[in-house]
């Protein structure tokens, strides 16, 4: 590790050592898995997001004008591979710092990025992600959510789908149909929404664990200003590869990504928990988990110095988000499997068996969210391999004309 990556993580420790109590830090050095869950998830976990959160940590590659510290690649992953350690922040976070502020960054005018990367740094803000609709998931830029120009003005109609934690969040990065006289792909724009505008109706969506992370949102009438529309009208699918590619990275977590956006213990911990007096082959299992484990965080540590560079994130950002789905579920079963009968069905009070239960039912959309393995591998043999495109009659022709073929398509079936 550099000595700037090491220098930068000594003085986040050396940081978090005086800010947080000293049961955070017996539960850190002790391993103690549990209670850092049940630090981070009560009111010293807020404390200490709020706390790391106004001094920069949580973008710590961010420039510090925009509430980061500036950091380089290796500086700002070995910061955030710390927050994970220690279980500073979450995932409601990591949707506004991994990838929509990100996208602002990149795509916003001086006077946006003022207006909405502080909030998201110091954690004021929260953000979702309006990508998905019921009739595009996988095929994204089939989306029929309008963007209707008036005057100064846009209105928005239409309905967004699996979007994760809008209950909490106060924005909503948004990629609507804005012109649908030319193809597909052309016709979108994309906007910052603010999420209690008039019109706007959050509906939650219950998963096999129990909870609701993810919501539908029905957008009425939507009037938004054109400052809020970000990036160029008739930009959206750029902006939205920005934000997709960024996600992906996020999601690929090992070293990179805020904790909390990668579901469940880690390595480290199955390897505490099992790896002692672990029988031939389980110590095989524990192996390859650790050997993917380390890929993946020097794979996105290589991803983090580019970006600090300044180059656009390419198709690696699909090979991290391909690599760390089918490791996180490979991993949550492990942990599972290692578990034996508890795994399954444990005594109350199991702090160990129950999370890993909840973390193994909920990985198994890791390979759906943030883009399935099956497109995101049609792009790597596409942009990395150079193979020939799937074929797609309506990419080429007017939305318009392809949305009605579709649609007698699906009516003659």
């Amino acid at each position: 590790m550099a000595a700037s990556s090491v220098g930068a993580a000594a003085e986040f420790e050396t940081w978090l050592r005086a800010e947080l109590p000293a049961e955070w830090i017996s539960a850190v050095d002790g391993g103690d898995a549990a209670a850092l869950e049940r630090l981070s998830a009560g009111p010293d976990g807020d404390v200490a997001l709020e706390a790391a959160a106004a001094a920069g940590w949580l973008v710590p590659d961010w420039p510090v004008e925009y509430g980061g510290r500036g950091l380089d690649g290796d500086g700002a992953s070995a910061v955030k591979a710390m927050l994970r350690r220690w279980r500073v922040g979450d995932v409601r976070t990591a949707i506004g710092t991994a990838w929509v502020g990100p996208t602002v960054l990149q795509w916003g005018t001086d006077e946006q990025r003022r207006r909405y990367l502080p909030a998201i740094a110091r954690a004021e803000e929260l953000w979702c992600q309006l990508f998905s609709e019921p009739d595009a998931g996988s095929d994204l830029a089939a989306l029929r959510t309008a963007a209707r120009r008036d005057g100064s003005e846009w209105v928005i109609t239409g309905t967004k789908l699996w979007t994760s934690r809008a209950d909490i969040s106060r924005r909503g990065l948004l990629i609507a149909r804005s012109d649908a006289s030319v193809p597909k792909h052309a016709g979108m724009t994309a906007f910052c929404l603010d999420l209690r505008l008039p019109g706007v109706t959050i509906r939650p969506i219950r998963q096999m664990t129990g909870d609701s992370e993810f919501f539908e949102i029905v957008l009425d009438d939507v009037r938004l200003g054109d400052g809020d529309r970000l990036g160029p009208e008739g930009g959206g699918w750029d902006v939205c590869r920005t934000a997709l590619s960024f996600e992906r990275v996020a999601g690929s977590g090992v070293g990179a990504a805020p904790p909390g956006s990668v579901v469940g213990r880690d390595v480290a911990q199955l390897l505490g928990r099992h790896g002692p007096g672990a029988d031939r082959v389980a110590r095989d299992r524990l192996v390859r988990m650790w050997m993917e484990a380390t890929l993946i965080q020097l794979g996105n540590r290589r991803v983090a110095a580019g970006r600090q560079a300044g180059r656009v994130i390419g198709p690696e950002g699909s090979v991290t988000k391909v690599l760390q789905a089918e490791h996180t579920k490979r991993l949550q079963r492990l942990f599972v499997d290692l578990a034996g009968p508890a795994g399954v069905a444990w005594p109350d009070g199991d702090d160990w068996a129950m999370p890993n239960a909840w973390a193994f039912l909920r990985v198994q959309a890791k390979t759906i969210a943030g883009g399935t393995s099956e497109v995101l591998r049609n792009q790597l043999a596409e942009r990395v391999l150079g193979l020939p495109r799937d074929d797609d009659p309506s990419r080429n022709v007017p939305f318009r004309e392809a949305a009605t073929t579709r649609r007698e398509a699906v009516a003659s079936r």
